[in-house]
């Protein structure tokens, strides 16, 4: 199935930064994550990156003043953002490595590891992947992920309207399903906070939690941003003002979570 999920993403490599740029509700949801990234990780910190994609994060961090291992799945995602690292000289380095493969980097004292857009989705057992990033964080390490929600209210009502009753709560199958990814085919499971934060819960601890477009609409429902634009653009707002809610936090197309490296407790001397 891994094999799979690389096929699926190296077909999509090429065109990926052009369907991104093309829609304005990945484009909010893509700041609102680099807003979180800055709020939450030290200047001048290394990253690693899980899932880096064609290096849109990666470049954008570079930017910012961090030093970044990307890492993806996909050797063709990856040789996108060895294209960029060469054209804009950012401090990257890229390597092609799959969530199984992560323990092989020989690097234990990043600051912090970032995954964004789902990538985490895309498989359902994190417990050598947990304690993988651990052993690569630095003590009080952070790890941010942005992972596609179990619970998303827009998905539900946006189906039951259109009589697609099937797919209205197709999220919430445990085996997953085949989800659309710009004409591909991927596996992906879903997850709520409460079952990401669990797994993770032997090395990390939760330190906050956003939600992603609970009022504005999935990208995929890029239709109603371009009829309702000024309605949806209020709806963006909003979820601005209300992502760290209690209960609301819990619901949306994605959620945002931060977790820190939990340190193992002091000996006690007799």
């Amino acid at each position: 199935m891994e094999s799979d999920t690389k096929s699926a993403f190296n077909a999509i490599a090429a065109g990926y930064d052009a369907h991104d740029n093309r829609n304005p509700i990945l484009q909010w949801m893509r700041g609102l994550v680099h807003g979180v990234y800055l709020k939450y990780i030290p200047k001048g910190s290394s990253i690693l990156e899980l899932n880096a994609g064609t290096g849109v994060d990666a470049v954008f961090l570079a930017d910012k003043g961090f030093s970044v291992l990307a890492t993806d799945i996909s050797d063709v995602m990856i040789s996108e953002i060895q294209a960029k690292v060469k054209k804009q000289m950012a401090k990257i380095e890229a390597k092609a490595l799959s969530f199984d493969e992560i323990s092989t980097i020989k690097e234990n004292n990043f600051d912090a590891v970032v995954s964004n857009f789902g990538g985490l989705n895309c498989i359902n057992d994190f417990s050598k992947l947990s304690g993988d990033l651990a052993a690569k964080l630095k003590p009080n390490g952070l790890f941010i992920a942005v992972v596609m929600n179990k619970i998303c209210p827009w998905e539900m009502f946006y189906y039951i309207v259109t009589l697609k009753f099937g797919e209205a709560f197709r999220r919430f199958k445990k085996q997953g399903i085949m989800a659309e990814l710009n004409g591909e085919k991927v596996l992906t499971y879903y997850f709520t906070p409460g079952e990401f934060t669990a797994a993770f819960s032997r090395n990390f601890t939760k330190v906050k939690l956003f939600s992603l477009g609970l009022n504005t609409p999935p990208p995929y429902l890029l239709g109603i941003y371009n009829r309702l634009k000024p309605l949806v653009k209020l709806w963006m707002k909003l979820d601005e003002i209300f992502m760290s809610l209690p209960i609301l936090n819990q619901m949306g197309d994605h959620f945002i979570i931060v977790m820190k490296k939990n340190e193992p407790p002091l000996k006690q001397t007799k």
